[in-house]
């Protein structure tokens, strides 16, 4: 896989609690600066935390299913996660984009969406049948950096 489009590096911070009740837990990110400006939508991810890189989705957008207004909002979603992030500093590797923000008419569209975004970053990483935390050197060798 070729170098990261960027990287952020922000604090995990309480979110609306959303992702966790359709089955997807998100770690909100509070962006520290400078920070590069994305097009909002769906990009498969890597997150580094304390030694350990974790594949995951990350949302980038106005989350528009929920008319939350004009912030934009930073969601990653990591894969076989079962760990407390907050208020922890990670850095996020974006990898590359899956597709474009979108509105959807209910949550169960919503979720449908999410698990169809979550098997194509998995299987963009080749780890869908992959499970629990590796070290980032075995992370990087799995997902091909």
């Amino acid at each position: 896989m070729e170098q990261p489009i960027c990287t952020l590096h922000g604090q995990v911070v309480s979110g609306k609690q959303v992702g966790r009740t359709l089955g997807f837990p998100t770690a909100n990110l509070s962006l520290l600066p400078p920070h590069p400006r994305l097009e909002h939508g769906v990009y498969g991810v890597t997150l580094l935390w304390n030694g350990q890189t974790h594949a995951g989705v990350m949302n980038v957008g106005r989350r528009p299913t929920f008319h939350d207004g004009v912030q934009i909002s930073h969601e990653v979603h990591l894969f076989e996660w079962d760990g407390d992030l907050y208020g922890a500093c990670v850095y996020v590797d974006v990898h590359f984009y899956v597709r474009p923000e979108m509105a959807f008419s209910d949550l169960t569209q919503l979720q449908k969406q999410i698990e169809r975004d979550v098997n194509s970053v998995k299987a963009a990483f080749r780890l869908s049948g992959q499970k629990g935390r590796t070290s980032r050197a075995e992370q990087e060798a799995m997902i091909g950096l």
